[in-house]
């Protein structure tokens, strides 16, 4: 949530040429990982499957990007999608 959600709050304070509407779709893109932070606080039952939808929904937002942003979503996404797949199990499970 954190590089999305800077740099969308960054186009809210700071507009450039494009205006503050061009804020949105990084602050929604950011909304993807709140239930990861919910499951990652919280005790539920459901953690690890809360946590293997986000990676999924992450990934698919890389690529769904690649054509209209290139690759540099796809590094400022690579850290969170790499933390949410080892805590969901998915790399270096058991």
């Amino acid at each position: 949530m954190g590089p999305l959600a800077a740099v969308g709050i960054e186009f809210l304070v700071n507009p450039q040429d494009e205006g503050r509407a061009l804020a949105a779709l990084p602050l929604a893109m950011s909304v993807v990982y709140l239930p990861a932070i919910w499951a990652s606080v919280s005790a539920t039952p459901r953690r690890r499957a809360v946590l293997r939808g986000v990676v999924v929904v992450s990934i698919a937002m890389v690529f769904v990007s690649l054509p209209f942003l290139g690759a540099t979503l796809a590094v400022v996404l690579v850290p969170a999608t790499a933390l949410l797949a080892i805590a969901g199990r998915l790399m270096f499970g058991r």
